[in-house]
């Protein structure tokens, strides 16, 4: 027995689908930005380092293809769950995104504007409103706004930003030198990981294109004979920071248990709202947004209150980066080691580095110091293609202007870092 009747088609529905996908602006703009932030890496790697490490159009696509597959998985959970909104609130979340990015880019993320929305209609439930103004028809709005599919669709982001900071870690820091607060040339490392994940929910019918579910077999939240159709919608989150002390790596792995928490403050609202029958429950939309501030708060202190570990040394070159698939990657130094000597050779600036280098080219000894103030020594032979991918991005003193120091902390907040 068939448990659901379709209007026009499942042609039409797909069609609808991709169509209000194609005509939200949020996943275009949050695309731009994030493109346009790895651009303006190129210039800065340049001018300091006289070598290009950040790539985009490759690394870019990937992250995207990532982003799909996870937000099929993400779809597939969310229609059998049922969540479903109508292209006006959809919208709605789109346009407030845009409008809260002109605020901080931080709060155009999805993980952020959907709590707030959630949390705007909350209150809106308890405001009692009379009248055709224009007010009025704001608030009754926000009253038909489906929140418990919303509170789903959050959950959903949160864990896949979680998954995909896990996929595509390994892509995402990239070198910066900044004056510290002594006036000194530093050097840091930035960390921008940013994604447009497209996301399948059930939507309100368009011109009576859609799907009525009878009884059997249906998503969790569906009501009986109500049509609905499909959408596609974007989703965008990501971090981006910069960091003079603390290690990218870290922090990512710290970040995602927070996506976990995050996750479990909204389902734990869910449930009540759900098995409870109340609406306090929504309440941790609010409570979502400060935990997340208090954990940008709390990161940034962190770091600030901390030595900054890529700061020039007397003992040797400061390392504080090294480019992937270089020689100097293969062997394993990492950032924020003093290399003193290459193969019997003291060095101590970028010249000396490379002097040393070249006089053994078959062979590549390097003594290094490691964050604990270890000696450790690595020694391999270099072939003939490596001779010219050292590939160590050291910290040294010199006369291009550097950024201005600020530790951003949040989906696109890189873009505010300023040169002097």
């Amino acid at each position: 027995m068939q448990h659901w009747t379709v209007a026009g088609g499942w042609g039409q529905i797909v069609l609808v689908a991709v169509v209000a996908f194609l005509l939200n602006p949020l996943h275009y703009v949050a695309t731009a930005l994030v493109i346009w932030d790895l651009v303006r890496n190129i210039k800065h790697e340049r001018l300091w380092f006289g070598v290009r490490v950040t790539r985009i159009i490759q690394p870019v696509i990937l992250r995207y293809i990532k982003a799909c597959v996870i937000g099929l998985a993400g779809s597939v959970a969310l229609v059998l769950l049922g969540a479903t909104a109508s292209w006006q609130t959809i919208l709605f979340v789109a346009v407030l995104s845009l409008v809260l990015g002109l605020f901080r880019f931080r709060f155009l993320s999805s993980i952020v504007a959907i709590p707030i929305a959630l949390t705007c209609s909350f209150v809106a439930h308890y405001l009692h409103v009379s009248g055709n103004s224009w007010y009025a028809r704001i608030i009754e709005f926000l009253q038909t706004f489906q929140m418990r599919s919303w509170v789903l669709i959050a959950i959903v982001v949160c864990l896949a930003e979680l998954f995909l900071q896990w996929w595509t870690s390994r892509d995402a820091v990239f070198p910066a030198l900044v004056t510290s607060k002594r006036g000194r040339r530093i050097g840091a490392l930035k960390l921008q990981l940013g994604f447009s994940m497209p996301l399948v929910i059930w939507m309100s019918p368009i011109d009576g294109v859609g799907v009525s579910f009878h009884d059997g077999v249906r998503p969790w939240l569906m009501e009986l004979h109500h049509p609905v159709t499909l959408c596609v919608m974007p989703t965008v989150f990501g971090i981006h920071a910069l960091f003079t002390a603390l290690k990218p790596e870290r922090v990512l792995i710290q970040f995602r248990r927070w996506n976990l928490l995050y996750a479990a403050i909204l389902a734990a609202g869910f449930s009540v709202v759900y098995w409870l029958h109340t609406d306090m429950g929504y309440l941790a939309a609010p409570v979502l947004i400060v935990v997340m501030e208090v954990v940008r708060y709390v990161w940034r202190r962190v770091d600030e209150a901390s030595e900054p570990a890529y700061s020039p040394s007397s003992q040797g070159v400061m390392v504080l980066y090294t480019i992937r698939n270089s020689l100097s990657h293969k062997l394993g130094i990492l950032p924020g080691e003093v290399i003193t000597h290459i193969n019997q050779t003291a060095v101590h600036t970028e010249y000396d580095l490379h002097f040393a280098f070249e006089q053994n080219p078959a062979y590549a000894k390097f003594q290094v110091l490691d964050r604990r103030g270890e000696v450790r020594l690595i020694g391999n032979p270099v072939y003939e293609g490596e001779r010219h991918q050292l590939g160590l991005i050291v910290v040294v003193s010199g006369e291009a202007p550097v950024l201005k120091l600020a530790r951003p902390f949040g989906f696109l907040e890189t873009l505010y870092l300023k040169q002097q």
